[in-house]
């Protein structure tokens, strides 16, 4: 919800979400929230991590067959998203009674199951999740800091915490990755984010697009954010320039 929100914009967000028709946001909007999602997903995993240690558990270090609900069982609890665009079936399913509720909760869980044996999740477990559980190197970043040293201080922490995880960033991390003297998206983000491009647009071209959009609809309304405030201004039309006139060829 919040990446979508923040890549479309507060406003063209509330006012698309309240239609029943229209995409809410483009095809460089998702691909772009999606980037910024893969981009930071470690490194917020290991800063929940440390912080939570054992009262948090992740689809990577907590599959179905442990018996402990995850983080993906807490967020997706009673709910169940049918997008094989069955007419007579609905996108997103509540009752845990439901035939299509129980057959798509075992196929959810039969995946979590097997993803926890994959080498990406492995990776992530031993390389972010342990590394937070054990790791005591900045055990006193969160001490008060003395009067006369509160600005120094809180800026030396500042840039440790930023070191720590930038290493874990998928595209805006360290120099090997492909990024540039001035910073920004790596090369393999620009890469990624022109995949992620591609795969939107030939969904949308499926009219895949259109189940993902009403399931979205539908849990935005159950969360109680499809009615827009009523001093919530409208987005004003951008200003459409002549091509014709500002426009040169070369």
């Amino acid at each position: 919800m919040y990446f979508y929100t923040a890549a479309v914009g507060k406003l063209r967000w509330k006012e698309y979400l309240s239609k029943e028709e229209g995409r809410i946001g483009s095809n460089t909007m998702e691909a772009f929230a999606l980037l910024v999602l893969v981009n930071n997903y470690k490194a917020w995993l290991y800063e929940e991590k440390k912080t939570h240690q054992k009262n948090l558990l992740t689809e990577y270090d907590s599959p179905p067959s442990y018996g402990k609900p995850s983080m993906v069982d807490k967020i997706l609890d009673g709910v169940q998203f049918n997008l094989e665009m069955v007419s007579t079936v609905p996108t997103v399913i509540y009752d845990k009674n439901d035939r299509t509720f129980k057959k798509l909760e075992k196929e959810r869980v039969e995946w979590l199951e097997a993803f926890c044996k994959t080498d990406k999740s492995l990776q992530t477990n031993d390389g972010v999740l342990k590394k937070a559980s054990t790791d005591t190197s900045d055990e006193n970043l969160d001490a008060e800091p003395a009067a006369d040293e509160d600005l120094f201080v809180l800026k030396e922490r500042a840039k440790k915490r930023r070191k720590m995880t930038k290493e874990l960033r998928e595209f805006t991390g360290v120099p090997s990755q492909g990024e540039r003297k001035h910073k920004g998206w790596s090369d393999e983000g620009m890469v990624a984010f022109e995949q992620y491009v591609g795969a939107i647009k030939k969904d949308v071209e499926d009219d895949k697009y259109v189940a993902w959009e009403k399931a979205y609809r539908d849990v935005m309304e159950k969360l109680g954010h499809s009615k827009r405030e009523a001093d919530d201004p409208l987005q004003e039309a951008r200003y459409k320039p002549n091509l014709t006139v500002v426009y040169e060829g070369f």
